[in-house]
This record gives C-alpha cells, structure tokens and sequence, in this order.
C-alpha cells in the first residue's frame, strides 16, 4: 500500500511540476463533499487524493469518515481529479460474520456545475480489475446427453483494454485449494513478456481455447447437443497423453506438468481456473500472485468451501448449474470485472462460442 501510494503522490508531483505556470489566483471558494463507495457500501478509512490543474496548488488529501465522507472545504472553485488506491477492511461475501482485506481503486473527475457546494460519489473496484485481458466464459457442464459426453469444454478470452495485448507464452491453469496448488498447467506458444508477439488479442476481441477443437456434434448421438470447436483459436494438448486430439490447424497450449498425462477439462459443475502472464511456470511450488491476470472459480453447490485468495476472486460463480444441461457460465457483460465471480457471471442456456459474436 505504501508503495502505491508513492507512486501516486509522485505522479501528482509530476502533474504539478507540468502545471507549475498555472494562476495562482482564483475566483471563489468550493465545498467539495465525496462519498467514497465499494459494492454499493460506503467505506469509512480511506485515503482519498484531490488535485487540479487549473491552479498552482499542492495535491490535497483527507481520509473519509465514519459515514464514508470525506469533505474538502474552501479549496478554489476548479475541476478536480480524485483518485483512491488503499487497503480496505470489508465482510466477506460468503461469510457475512468474517471480514477480507482486499485493495481497492478509483477515480473521477469532479466538475462543479453551480453553487459553492458540490456533492459527488467516487466508486471503486477491486485492485486487479483494471482492463485488460478476462476469463469471459466457461463452458464446462456438457451438453444435454445420458452417456456422460463432456469433452466439448471450452474457456473463452476477452480483451477488455484499448491496447492490443499478446498471450505469447502465458500459461492456463486448474487451480487446487489456493495458488499453491496447481493441479494442471499449460502454456500458450511464444516467449511470455513480449518475448514474441506472435499471438495478438485485440481490443473487443473474443479468443476461444477448446479442450479438444472439432465439431462435437459429431460425437453427439442427437447432433444439435453439443457446439463445435474446429475453429477455435487454440487448443490444449498434452503430448504425454496417448490419442489425445490434436487439430493441425489450431496453435496448441503445451502441458508443462512433468508426468502429467491428462488432457485439459475441469469439473462439470465447479471448479478454479487462472491466466497468468508466464514469468512464473514453476508449478511445484504455486504461481505467483504478482503474475496472475485473472482468475474465476465456480461452484453449482452453495455449500461450497472457497477456495481460491480473496485477492484473486472474492465469489464463487455458478451456484445451482446443472450438470450435463448445456448451459454456459458467462460475465454479465463482456469483461465486466469486479474481482467477484458471484456478482460478475451468471448462467445462460446455451453457450456463447467466441467467434459467434462477430
């Protein structure tokens, strides 16, 4: 938290420095009131930094109340950006009488409209919820069958950011009880951390990574059940594993797992899963939390005992998904990210393959 902190102040000091030329002298005075709010609570104990560029002034900083206010009074009449990046105390989700220390982030430009006194709400989100690459659909319950057919899984990517991003050498892992146990890990083509750039994910752009990439409707015996995979973008394969599929024409994610001789496929109706950015791979002793980019777990059961860090998924996503029904676990909305898979997914009849929405 420290070091975030610095690294705010020493931006604003930056800001300053370029606005060092700014009047001096402004016309009026302004009540600034803030509410500082995180999953539609207001938090009490939080850092909140205003500063402008409009004048030659110092960046101020005040810590809201009890009541989640943090007031700034007889500061010049300008606009004004905040912005918050601290440690927050919050009840756990699935335990409402224990509490989560988690990171959380915000900012906004205030621009008072008239009046000497302005009001305005400063929402945040978990750290790590910034864009940029997402867990956007999890396709894993099997399709409507009796004969337990359910190697058509599929995890679908998407890329929330304005940037084009690359997936060169990142690895995709099934995750034990927290990061220490990594039960399955695989490696996308390329040299992680720009290494190469081979393989873009672009801006709005969907990427699929089959378990197995054919038409699955041909192992189906009513045709229609399943979906077909022949054009996904990659899929995983296990050189260890005798006669495990492999399509010639899509890039493969590699087993790294020594010994390991299991093709990709996770629970039908719960389970945990991650994306990293590959500058850990050394799976016998966990991943790295500073590399991971996201991370979703699911769970049809509400009993469910979390698994997971807080840090990395404060919910559990699919509670009441049935088994062998054909439904989909998909975000709300495409890359909608809160660091909540209970409140960011929701079950949908039918799955949503990537390329099908182009």
């Amino acid at each position: 938290m420290v070091k975030n902190i610095f690294m705010i102040g020493l931006v604003a000091f930056f800001l300053m420095d370029c606005y060092k030329d700014a009047p001096s002298i402004h016309d009026g005075e302004l009540t600034l009131e803030l509410y500082v709010k995180y999953e539609n609570d207001l938090i009490a104990g939080v850092p909140v930094f205003l500063m402008t560029s409009e004048y030659n002034l110092p960046m101020l900083v005040d810590t809201t109340d009890e009541n989640g206010q943090v007031v700034f009074e007889k500061i010049p009449y300008a606009i004004y950006e905040t912005n918050i990046n601290t440690e927050v105390i919050v009840p756990s989700f699935l335990n409402p009488e224990a509490w989560d220390t988690i990171m959380v982030t915000g900012s906004s430009s205030v621009e008072p409209v008239e009046g000497r006194t302005f009001t305005d709400t400063v929402f945040t989100i978990a750290s790590g919820t910034a864009p940029g690459i997402k867990i956007n659909e999890i396709y894993s319950a099997g399709p409507p069958n009796n004969f337990f057919y359910f190697y058509d899984q599929y995890f679908e990517l998407y890329n929330s950011s304005q940037d084009t991003l690359y997936l060169d050498g990142m690895i995709f892992c099934r995750m034990g009880a927290f990061l220490a146990n990594v039960t399955y890990i695989f490696q996308f083509p390329g040299e992680p951390l720009g290494g190469t750039q081979d393989y873009p994910i672009y801006p709005g752009e969907f990427k699929v990574l089959a378990s197995d990439a054919f038409n699955h409707k041909d192992e189906i015996f009513s045709g229609s059940a399943s979906i077909d995979l022949s054009q996904a973008d990659f899929e995983f394969k296990n050189s260890a594993m005798l006669n495990d599929p492999d399509n010639p024409d899509v890039p493969n994610l590699e087993n790294l797992e020594v010994g390991f001789r299991l093709d990709f496929l996770v629970g039908l109706t719960g389970d945990c899963v991650l994306i990293a950015d590959g500058s850990d791979v050394d799976y016998t002793d966990g991943i790295d939390i500073e590399s991971v980019i996201d991370c979703v777990e699911w769970s049809a059961t509400p009993e469910h005992v979390k698994e997971i860090e807080d840090a990395l998924d404060r919910g559990i996503g699919g509670i009441g998904q049935s088994k062998y029904s054909g439904t989909s676990l998909e975000r709300i909305a495409a890359g909608f990210d809160t660091n909540n898979s209970s409140i960011d997914f929701v079950i949908i009849p039918e799955p949503t393959i990537g390329y099908q929405h182009e």
